[in-house]
């Protein structure tokens, strides 16, 4: 007899973040066929998923973040009420007929979120550049200079104030172009929607050598200097530099704070609108003083690192006061904002950060930590087995290097 599934009480926040950790969401049956899946991460915030019977298989779909560490807004995150409203609710019939892309990337996308972490950036990418320039024409009909001149279309014109624009988009396109292939390719497997040829679609080659940039990082020093060189400019934007290298954050996510964003108690800093979705960065003290500094006396709802107008920093405005305060420090053309990021990274290694922790500090994978660090992890790591590796009797310095 088949072992019952166990039912989670999952409506309490408090006995929500008791449950552990782990990849497999807690699940609360909700409805007949309908579960409400609440997924635990370490650290918070959590997520909601939904896990429908359909016709003997089951389908699943993200509903959003959990109000774990942040007010419920009812869109992006939500109180367990509002994620069991949302799970109740039917989803929209697909029309029939020859299957559409927009049809083959729900299909695709719905059935990736039941296994994949990647899921929700997956998607935001499809809706975004894929959706509204392909979404209406059938998998059937696509032509190879058609997938083409999307491609091509998403790559931006080269920039004198961002040299590495270019490459960046082209980067970003080929990762686009996957999504689409993998969702292309999962209509064509299945008989049912009778595509006679995955030619279209197979025969679109992606961007050459794009996939990496030189990767400019800099010590401590070197920072020290380029803060104080764009300080003498704008304090406000040497701010912006400071908070870069101390949180390893991405520009957008720092650009996005509030004040109420920041918990000085604990040390954390709470990433609502990350690139990989909402997470919680630990704070060294160092950083906690900083924000300590620019968060007193100043209400929750305010913008925590602001523009000398106060306002908030918008799209690539970050580009030409870095260059001229990069210049000023004399570091190579090629630094950019996202080399405080790359910095941060560089320099937890090397002090011996556990990779996972610094993966889930900075809202990437810890894969992509050990392929793009790998000259930083090995020269760091003879060092790392001198000082951790067990020993039975001390040894001279010279000996144990060799």
């Amino acid at each position: 007899m088949a072992r019952r599934a166990k039912n989670y009480n999952l409506g309490s926040k408090t006995a929500r973040l008791k449950l552990e950790a782990r990849r497999k969401p807690y699940y609360q049956q909700i409805a007949p066929g309908v579960t409400l899946g609440y997924l635990r991460r370490d650290p918070p915030p959590g997520a909601w998923q939904m896990r429908e019977l359909v016709e003997g298989d089951y389908k699943y779909r993200t509903l959003g973040t959990a109000d774990d560490v942040s007010t419920a807004d009812g869109r992006d995150t939500l109180t367990h009420a509002q994620a069991v409203r949302l799970a109740g609710a039917p989803a929209a019939p697909l029309a029939g007929g020859p299957i559409t892309v927009r049809r083959a990337l729900e299909n695709y996308l719905s059935a990736l979120e039941g296994r994949s972490v990647h899921a929700r950036e997956a998607r935001q990418r499809a809706d975004k550049h894929i959706l509204p320039a392909l979404g209406r024409y059938r998998v059937d009909r696509l032509t190879k200079r058609q997938i083409e001149d999307w491609l091509a279309g998403m790559v931006k014109a080269a920039d004198k104030d961002d040299p590495d624009a270019r490459r960046r988009s082209q980067d970003t396109a080929n990762r686009v172009l996957t999504i689409l292939k993998a969702a292309l390719n999962d209509a064509w497997s299945d008989d049912a929607n009778s595509i006679p040829t995955d030619a279209a679609w197979r025969r679109v080659k992606p961007f050459k050598d794009v996939g990496a940039s030189r990767v400019d990082h800099f010590d401590a020093k070197q920072i020290r200097l380029l803060i104080a060189k764009a300080a003498a400019d704008d304090r406000r934007f040497a701010e912006l530099l400071e908070a870069g290298y101390l949180t390893g954050a991405r520009y957008g996510e720092l650009a996005a704070l509030d004040v109420g964003d920041f918990d000085a108690q604990r040390s954390l800093l709470v990433i609502r609108k990350g690139k990989t979705g909402a997470r919680v960065v630990t704070l060294t003290a160092e950083a906690v003083q900083f924000f300590r500094r620019l968060t007193k006396d100043r209400p929750a709802n305010a913008v925590l690192l602001q523009r000398k107008d106060g306002d908030r920093w918008g799209k690539s405005e970050q580009h030409r006061p870095f260059k001229r305060a990069a210049a000023a420090a004399e570091l190579p053309a090629t630094a950019s904002y996202y080399s405080l990021r790359h910095s941060y990274i560089s320099r937890a290694i090397e002090a011996g950060m556990p990779l996972n922790l610094l993966a889930e500090n900075c809202g990437t994978s810890l894969s992509m930590i050990q392929r793009n660090y790998a000259k930083v992890l090995a020269a760091t790591r003879l060092s790392l087995v001198q000082k951790t590796a067990p020993r039975l009797r001390v040894v001279a310095k010279d000996k144990a290097a060799a």
